[in-house]
């Protein structure tokens, strides 16, 4: 199943849907508020939408409050995928630029990805 179509059924789904008349149902769907960057409102917070008014016939939250996204130092969004994240106990216990570099080696990103990251690594 594509990741975006289960996660539209989120904000009913884990309710008991489609039973309307369970409590977790009754309480919690409609929300009120839902909080996310802004990089995925299309893929996931307008099939919440879609994907409610499709199936309910109601707007799964009243508010979608929109947070920052934490960048690197070239303006990306920081991402496990992309590999430019920062491990917070290398921050408090400090790190070496050899074992940096290892594990970005040792990472999934594609070998050209790898030299960028090391590049930028290393100035």
């Amino acid at each position: 199943m594509d990741t975006w179509f289960s996660s539209g059924l989120f904000p009913f789904s884990p309710l008991k849907w489609p039973n309307e008349e369970h409590p977790d149902y009754k309480t919690f769907f409609p929300n009120q508020i839902l909080e996310t960057g802004h990089d995925i409102l299309f893929f996931w917070v307008a099939r919440m939408v879609m994907m409610s008014l499709w199936l309910t016939g109601k707007i799964p939250f009243k508010q979608v409050l929109l947070h920052p996204l934490v960048c690197d130092s070239e303006g990306n969004k920081m991402s496990k995928s992309r590999g430019n994240v920062i491990d917070p106990l290398e921050i408090i216990y400090g790190t070496t630029l050899d074992n940096l570099i290892n594990k970005i080696r040792n990472s999934n990103l594609p070998k050209g990805e790898q030299d960028n990251s090391i590049k930028t690594l290393k100035h």
